[in-house]
């Protein structure tokens, strides 16, 4: 019984972590759009930390993403009983 909470938790806390790098990598990447259609070719997106900044914020949802993705294969190994 304590075992199936255990492993009930690890895959709640993976689902989360999913979740919430797949919300980090959209709102990252609607930023970065809007960013870009708000330039329009004026600045170079390199030039800017808004292009950067979206950049790195869509690198960390992706992190998240693997983070729950290792999480969730670690659950669902058998341990030691």
């Amino acid at each position: 019984m304590a075992r199936a909470k255990a492993t009930g938790k690890v895959n709640q806390r993976s689902d989360q972590w999913i979740e919430g790098g797949v919300t980090t990598l959209v709102v990252s990447g609607l930023l970065t759009i809007s960013w870009r259609v708000y330039t329009a070719g004026e600045i170079p997106f390199w030039s800017a930390w808004p292009g950067i900044l979206g950049f790195a914020v869509a690198c960390a949802g992706l992190i998240m993403i693997m983070v729950g993705v290792a999480l969730r294969e670690d659950g669902e190994r058998p341990g030691p009983s």
